[in-house]
């Protein structure tokens, strides 16, 4: 006499008791292979499971493990990636990126860059309070402003040459004090604190 095998019926009620136990509603690598050995133990001996369904779950199987494995390898990668960019700029800290701004704070400079001989030059700034404050310099003087005092804003420059004034190039560089990673990337830090992604920085000065 032929014994009946488990019902299909059991095999559900086990198999949703186990998932429910796990506290999970998501099927893992282990969950499958659960399903897959329970399956097979209480298949009807009368009719087994059609083999090309048997070969398609395997090759479920390994298709979702070869994916978790791949997505492990790239955050691992990643990862790698991200730390060693933060090491090549945590050296940087110190130094002078060049920026699109016209905002400085102490430990900035503003590099004049005069298109032909001058006289002088005439940097103008703005304190946070909206007052002008100039700063002179001669055709022997290094054109480069470093700030020392305060928080200010470039107005301009003017480059003054027998008398006659135009305006004149410049260039903002502050102070890197830091790198800081963040779900854009990575961003250098400002000596006011203000952060710039490093995809943005052209160039780095000491």
């Amino acid at each position: 006499m032929v014994t009946e095998p488990t019902s299909t019926t059991n095999v559900t009620s086990s198999t949703t008791s186990s998932t429910a136990t796990s506290g999970s509603n998501t099927l893992g690598q282990n969950d499958f292979l659960t399903l897959l050995m329970t399956q097979l133990k209480n298949q009807d001996p009368l009719s087994p499971t059609d083999t090309n369904q048997f070969v398609t779950e395997m090759c479920q199987l390994t298709s979702t493990q070869a994916i978790t494995n791949m997505q492990t390898d790239i955050d691992t990668l990643s990862t790698a990636m991200q730390q060693g960019n933060m090491g090549q700029w945590a050296s940087a800290i110190g130094e002078h990126m060049k920026v699109s701004s016209t905002s400085i704070s102490q430990g900035d400079e503003v590099v004049l860059n005069p298109s032909g001989s001058y006289d002088s030059l005439t940097l103008t700034l703005k304190d946070s309070s909206g007052n002008q404050v100039t700063k002179t310099f001669s055709s022997t003087d290094s054109p480069v402003y470093s700030d020392t005092d305060g928080i200010y804003t470039v107005v301009g420059v003017m480059a003054t040459t027998n008398g006659v004034s135009s305006a004149c190039n410049y260039s903002v560089y502050r102070q890197i004090t830091g790198v800081q990673s963040g779900t854009s990337g990575l961003s250098l830090v400002a000596s006011d604190g203000t952060t710039y992604a490093t995809s943005s920085v052209t160039q780095i000065i000491k």
